[in-house]
């Protein structure tokens, strides 16, 4: 656990907390690390979960599917990005989204009961009140997505989500973490039409773009 010190620092639920602090509270936690293949199934929906995790390496994909077996990703999770923790406090009866590691990935597992024990350490609540500004974090993300799916025309879409890319990542050409299979399942359309539709887009000099690096021009 001691290779991913840099990654666990630089995470936002250990936003603030010092190297010298981590060690006793993951000895608190007691998180369970697990490696996964790439295109395995971490969690599948309808599971019952009671752990989040936190992507050491690697990355994980929290996906919808419907009954026709249709593919939506509803987010992609990096290095030191956290996952399943709305579910857990939710109290849901079961998952309703599956997650997948896209490439493969070291996870490790925490549970809530043993991180609400960490409010017993001098930066246990750091800890916590970064977890909670993570849950406040995902409601806006959600609202953004919701936003996004509105769209009716995929032009639309796609403009809504890369201004929403340029302002995340404050930069123009904007890297984005998909191929175009996987930008389809995010922007909930055919891969045959997004790519008609960003070729037109081209076209009319409204965006540029070279595999996943876009300009909004």
């Amino acid at each position: 656990m001691q290779q991913f010190t840099s990654i666990l620092l630089t995470s936002v639920l250990f936003n603030g907390v010092t190297k010298a602090q981590l060690a006793p509270l993951l000895t608190a936690a007691t998180p369970t690390q697990k490696v996964f293949a790439a295109g395995k199934r971490i969690w599948q929906a309808g599971e019952k979960v009671t752990t989040f995790g936190l992507v050491c390496a690697g990355q994980v994909q929290i996906v919808k599917e419907n009954v026709q077996g249709n593919r939506m990703i509803v987010a992609t999770i990096k290095p030191g990005d956290i996952f399943g923790e709305a579910y857990i406090y939710a109290a849901t009866g079961g998952l309703p989204v599956s997650v997948d590691a896209s490439q493969a990935a070291i996870i490790l597992f925490f549970t809530p009961q043993r991180l609400l024990l960490l409010t017993q350490l001098p930066s246990g609540q750091q800890v916590v009140s970064n977890l909670l500004q993570i849950l406040a974090q995902k409601s806006l993300l959600l609202n953004q997505k919701v936003e996004i799916l509105g769209q009716r025309r995929i032009a639309d879409k796609v403009l809504t989500y890369l201004r929403w890319e340029q302002r995340r990542q404050q930069t123009n050409p904007i890297l984005l973490p998909y191929n175009r299979q996987e930008m389809a399942d995010f922007l909930g359309v055919e891969r045959s039409a997004l790519s008609a539709t960003l070729s037109e887009m081209k076209q009319a000099t409204v965006i540029d773009y070279h595999k996943n690096q876009f300009t909004l021009l």
